[in-house]
């Protein structure tokens, strides 16, 4: 496990997930705070926030 500041998670932010590394955009935080919907083409998923990572604008784009 990597040791990383905390995210500043908000809404509409690109972040990359999943195993494949997609780039997808946040929709929003589930009650507990413990998981986001994220959006991308192939649907809405709610992801662990241990499992987003920042996309960067660069990759975002493609």
């Amino acid at each position: 496990m990597r040791n990383r500041p905390p995210l500043e998670l908000r809404s509409g932010m690109k972040v990359r997930f999943g195993p494949d590394r997609r780039v997808g955009e946040l929709v929003r935080a589930s009650p507990n705070g413990e998981e986001w919907l994220v959006k991308d083409r192939f649907g809405r998923f709610w992801v662990s926030v241990i499992r987003l990572e920042p996309a960067d604008e660069e990759t975002a784009a493609h």
